[in-house]
């Protein structure tokens, strides 16, 4: 199935637009989804990426994995797993994709506190009252008006640029290939407080963060006929054991029943 974290899933009424220059560092996207689900599949697969998010919810609940959520704004924070999200009858929602490492700047908290979780609204962060606000504007006015709420709040926050966000991003260069040892070597802090402050900005250890990059290159291949064993040489798994492991873990099937699958979803008709 698609993702909505990473590519625009087949379900009419989605829209999606990239964020001003200003926010491009940190924002991945803006998006929409308007309209009646009874066309589409029964659920939606949310890969992780390393990244986190905001969903504003102007209709019915949504569920994920099995949980109902009925408030007006849905904190993402950095998950480890696919999740499922399940469409109401009625679907109307607005959301903000941040970079890996970067929703910490919005939130005020380092991303350790909400890994793996679903957080509705949240302590302080007065999300409802701008769920509110947003709910009669167009798609223009609504993008506008969380860009200034969002550019404030990182003026407020002055983030700079730390070690664990330039590891962070050779990880993702490397696309979970590299060596962590290598890559954290040329960080200029020791491992165990690197580590500390990697997991509090991101939310996810190094290792957990380079498991999923390394996942998501794996879908990629596996989508476009990859054969199972030449995608594991070639994402650099020494064993197939390692490799299925690994898949499993974060998508919470094998990467052949993943391929099956993707297959199935990509016929015609």
């Amino acid at each position: 199935m698609p993702s909505l974290h990473e590519r625009e899933p087949r379900i009419s009424g989605f829209a999606a637009r990239p964020p001003s220059p200003a926010l491009a560092a940190y924002v991945q996207r803006f998006w929409w989804l308007d309209g009646d689900s009874a066309a589409a599949p029964d659920a939606q697969l949310l890969h992780p990426d390393g990244g986190c998010g905001l969903i504003f919810n102007f209709a019915e609940p949504l569920q994920l994995d099995g949980a109902a959520h009925s408030a007006a704004a849905l904190i993402a924070g950095p998950q480890l797993t696919s999740s499922r999200l399940q469409l109401a009858a009625r679907v109307k929602l607005m959301g903000v994709r941040f970079r890996p490492g970067m929703g910490s700047a919005f939130f005020g908290v380092g991303l350790d506190e909400l890994s793996g979780v679903h957080l509705d609204d949240g302590p302080g962060l007065g999300l409802a009252g701008l769920s509110d606000a947003l709910t009669e504007l167009d798609r223009d006015a609504q993008q506008r008006l969380v860009e200034r709420e969002l550019l404030a709040r990182l003026n407020d926050a002055q983030t700079r640029r730390s070690p664990a966000l330039q590891l962070l991003s050779q990880i993702a260069a490397h696309q979970g290939r590299a060596r962590l040892s290598d890559l954290m070597q040329a960080v200029p802090l020791g491992q165990r407080q690197l580590e500390r402050l990697f997991r509090h900005q991101v939310g996810l250890t190094p290792k957990q963060f380079s498991r999923i990059q390394r996942v998501a290159l794996v879908r990629g291949e596996l989508r476009i006929g990859g054969s199972l064993l030449d995608t594991a040489l070639s994402c650099g798994y020494a064993d197939q054991a390692h490799f299925i492991h690994d898949f499993k873990s974060v998508v919470g099937m094998t990467p052949g029943q993943y391929r099956l699958r993707a297959i199935e979803t990509t016929k015609p008709g």
